[in-house]
């Protein structure tokens, strides 16, 4: 019996994996254009306003808005949704129903909140961004006041437009919600260039809130096709499950949402310009991270979510160890990369106008030290999902909490020595606490992760990955006089070949699933 169930288990393992990948391919493939236009609109930002007191100032006024949307309605939302909402999805027709019922009393009752929460904000909003940023200036205070009152706008639009996106995921449906964010950075581009030189750092936030409008609109089509109907109700007999699953998750996000909020703590205290050098770092670590990490974390959610509704243990530990070992063969190539390009790219990319080199230099720094932490965030896309699939949100909060700990203590103890390096440092060194600690209570769980199968994955990357960076130095000591314009791709071009042939020859078992898979989808 055994023997002629494991082929049939094997082939549907094969088909997930499948599916999975292809969704991964749609979502990072959009990931990427909106990434490119994000490129763009930082290279805008850059010429217009440098690494300035007043871009330090819109970055502080995000402080609270972001984090009131992740904690609220972002993030902790789908985490806790989409599992209830695949329960739902895949049980009898009668429960489709009841989708829609539940997805309506999310949205009406996370709108009431996240409005009166902004509300209360705008009036509070001279002590909250003292509290955030203590470093700066009464001027600096009054406009990021100022900012800050027209993002808790934009919050609120994104409130709705965030659990648009999460209930068209849980019905696997991921090209809209991939797609929501170019609207969203189209906007910001439309504000630098076109309002920007007219109302300064305020047309950059007109043009945001203008990119929240599209982000929600350009789902609408989605729901059509899946027949949502909206109704006015605050209850649904699921709605006390959701929000038992939102309220750890909740308290997890808001020791992430801390992490968020350190860098401008933290580089309040230091010269003009520092929290403006790490944003721009972040900015250029998110570009990899988002298209590896992002992309697989929020395609494999809803197949974990079902396997774990299904009690399908074995399915789970599968789905999650080979989620895991694709996100590091891709992730780790993409941090030596970064390591060794970042700043010649960063040159390439942003300087000319208020950019200057002083400031190409400073955010150098940073991405060295984001580089490191590339992987952490990436792999804790995926492994924060396994516990979440499973309505386990307390053991990564607890990750998140000593995580924190970490990003707070290194950050500070090195502050003045590393400047804003130190604050991307404490990021990366608090990440990898957290994902090592969320890997290794996964070890302790009946059946765990195939750790044989992640060592010798992990062994044929690095190997990949360390012919990655001797090409790559190689290239650019031979092209040392060739301008960067032609140098940085021909080096990168150069490293990225060479990676995929030393992937082939130590048969990199995830690079070559993944080429294969590309492959017949250009076939088909």
């Amino acid at each position: 019996m055994f023997s002629l169930l494991e082929p049939l288990e094997t082939s549907m393992f094969m088909n997930t994996q499948n599916r999975v990948l292809r969704s991964t391919a749609t979502v990072a493939v959009l990931f990427a254009i909106d990434k490119v236009l994000a490129l763009v609109r930082d290279m805008l930002i850059g010429r217009a306003f440098g690494a300035s007191a007043t871009l330090d100032a819109y970055y502080a006024a995000f402080e609270l808005p972001d984090g009131l949307f992740t904690v609220v309605a972002g993030s902790a939302l789908a985490t806790a949704l989409i599992p209830v909402l695949s329960a739902r999805i895949v049980g009898e027709a009668q429960d489709r129903e009841q989708v829609w019922r539940l997805a309506s009393a999310v949205l009406n009752l996370v709108l009431l909140v996240v409005a009166a929460a902004s509300v209360a904000a705008a009036f509070l909003a001279p002590q909250i961004i003292r509290a955030v940023a203590p470093g700066f200036t009464p001027e600096l205070v009054a406009l990021a006041v100022r900012l800050m009152r027209l993002v808790l706008v934009q919050t609120c639009i994104s409130s709705a437009s965030g659990i648009v996106m999460t209930s068209l995921q849980a019905h696997q449906h991921f090209l809209l919600p991939a797609v929501a964010p170019l609207a969203y950075t189209v906007g910001r581009i439309f504000g630098v260039l076109a309002l920007a030189p007219r109302w300064g750092i305020f047309g950059l936030a007109w043009g945001g809130l203008l990119g929240a409008v599209g982000h929600l609109l350009i789902q609408v089509p989605g729901l059509l096709k899946f027949g949502a109907r909206w109704r006015p109700a605050f209850w649904h007999p699921d709605l006390p499950q959701v929000l038992r699953l939102m309220g750890p998750r909740m308290l997890g996000l808001g020791a992430t949402y801390l992490n968020f909020v350190l860098p401008t703590f933290l580089g309040s205290r230091l010269a003009s310009g520092a929290i403006s050098a790490y944003e721009y770092g972040w900015r250029l670590m998110q570009f990899p991270e988002t298209i590896v990490g992002t992309a697989l974390g929020i395609a494999v959610f809803p197949t974990l979510a079902e396997q774990a509704n299904m009690r399908d243990r074995d399915g789970l530990q599968r789905t999650g160890a080979w989620a895991l070992r694709m996100v590091l063969a891709l992730a780790i190539p993409a941090a030596v990369g970064l390591a060794l390009l970042g700043r010649p790219a960063t040159a390439l990319l942003f300087e000319r106008g208020a950019f200057d080199a002083a400031t190409t230099a400073r955010v150098a720094t940073v991405l060295r030290f984001l580089a490191l932490g590339l992987v952490g965030h990436a792999a804790l896309e995926v492994v924060s999902r396994f516990y979440f699939a499973q309505r386990d949100m307390w053991r990564p909060f607890g990750a998140a909490l000593v995580g924190l700990a970490v990003n707070a203590g290194v950050g500070s103890w090195l502050l003045f020595s590393l400047q804003e390096g130190a604050i991307a440092l404490a990021n990366s060194a608090g990440v990898c606490v957290q994902v090592l600690l969320l890997a290794a209570w996964v070890r302790r769980q009946p059946g765990s992760f195939d750790i044989r199968a992640l060592t010798r994955s992990l062994g044929r990357i690095l190997a990949a990955s360390a012919v990655l960076a001797g090409v790559v130095l190689a290239t650019r000591a031979i092209l040392a006089s060739v301008p960067l314009p032609v140098s940085t791709p021909v080096a990168l071009a150069a490293g990225l070949g060479a990676f995929l042939g030393a992937a082939w020859l130590f048969r990199c078992e995830e690079i070559l699933a993944l080429l294969d898979a590309v492959r017949h989808s250009a076939l088909h």
